[in-house]
């Protein structure tokens, strides 16, 4: 066998592309928070620090079950900042378990062997102070 077909197999089941995104909802009304991973320009108050986990499992490699994806754990971290009273999430930071393509096709094969997955969100959850514009804002 020579080595270029090797290679093509190699980089075929080792390459690994990722991004990552989140849906962030639209705000429309008061009780819609405002979330940013960098810093706020504006007056602000900090209400404390807050964090939203998810833990699960990918079931045959590749499916989520326990909503272990940036978008469900986004929904989370909102939904403790608002119980907090804040109006906005600042400095946001995740971790998600991630894995290789080869890893998933693997686990999908053994399909009863589920991958562990977690993701972690954190950030600043903040008051506006009065006359301060949320980011977006008009």
């Amino acid at each position: 066998m020579s080595f270029r077909p090797v290679a093509l197999l190699a980089l075929l089941f080792f390459a690994c592309t990722n991004v990552n995104t989140a849906r962030l909802p639209v705000a429309r009304d008061a009780r819609d928070v405002f979330v940013t991973s960098g810093d706020l320009h504006q007056p602000y108050e900090s209400v404390g620090p807050v964090q939203a986990t998810r833990k699960g499992a990918l079931a045959f490699g590749f499916f989520d079950p326990a909503g272990t994806s940036l978008d469900e754990g986004l929904a989370d971290l909102v939904l403790e900042a608002r119980a907090m009273g804040a109006e906005g999430i600042i400095n946001v930071h995740y971790e998600q378990t991630q894995y290789l393509p080869f890893t998933r096709v693997l686990f999908a094969i053994l399909f009863f062997i589920p991958l562990p997955s977690e993701v972690t969100l954190t950030g600043e959850a903040v008051k506006l102070k009065r006359g301060a514009i949320p980011p977006g804002g008009i």
